[in-house]
């Protein structure tokens, strides 16, 4: 399980590279890369911890992404070229024993026009304190057919966004979820996930699967969610 969490995480950045052109492929790794966003623009999908060096002699350094996410255990720590940036948690929900519960359906909006898109980057930029381009959000959501991208709106205020992606194993993959500082304790990251479960539910996805940070984590087990593991992910050092 925790490979495919890994896995689904890694292909839906794939995805989006390939719907935005933006997708680089090498046989030892792959990144996604723009100049105008910080979402995705992650080097992943390293053939082994010997394809850094490969990057790093093939690559132009100002044409590839800073950030390099890998699954842990990894030799980078000991690596002087990158810094240690953040570690999440691999989790995943088996979804035959998922029973939907209430959530506010009423508040929460499928992204599908331009504004949307331009709404669900603020709410993302605003959440997470990076970047989110209204270009790949809107061409996501215009082009994708394996994903599905809402809001949460309170009286027109948008306050929470979140992403399901379904990956080529059938496991659904739960992306971006964020809330606004005004937003959060009301409910709004609850009411997202429910709405991203109850696409998966209704796509039969096998597992619901997403990254937690240390604090998210609990609040994903209380909904059946179990960890597997962890991800992690360094800032290249440029000398």
């Amino acid at each position: 399980m925790y490979q495919e969490i890994t896995n689904n995480l890694f292909e839906f950045w794939n995805h989006i590279g390939d719907v935005t052109n933006n997708l680089t492929t090498r046989p030892e790794y792959s990144f996604v890369f723009t100049q105008n966003s910080d979402f995705p623009n992650r080097i992943f999908n390293l053939s082994d911890n010997d394809a850094f060096e490969s990057i790093l002699q093939n690559e132009k350094i100002k044409e590839i992404p800073s950030k390099i996410t890998v699954n842990k255990p990894n030799v980078f720590r000991k690596n002087p070229k990158v810094a240690f940036a953040m570690s999440q948690k691999n989790m995943a929900l088996d979804m035959s024993l998922y029973r939907e519960t209430a959530f506010e359906e009423g508040k929460i909006k499928r992204v599908s026009s331009e504004r949307d898109a331009n709404d669900f980057a603020r709410t993302a930029s605003d959440s997470f304190g990076y970047n989110v381009n209204a270009d790949i959000i809107f061409t996501l959501a215009k082009k994708s057919t394996r994903s599905q991208l809402f809001l949460f709106r309170d009286n027109e205020k948008n306050l929470g966004c979140g992403i399901v992606f379904l990956d080529s194993k059938n496991n659904a993959g739960l992306h971006m979820i964020g809330t606004l500082p005004e937003g959060r304790g009301q409910g709004v990251g609850s009411n997202i996930t429910k709405k991203l479960l109850s696409v998966a539910k209704n796509h039969n996805a096998k597992h619901a699967v997403l990254n937690a940070s240390a604090m998210g984590e609990p609040i994903y087990k209380k909904l059946g969610f179990q960890t597997f593991g962890e991800i992690e992910t360094y800032q290249l050092i440029h000398s």
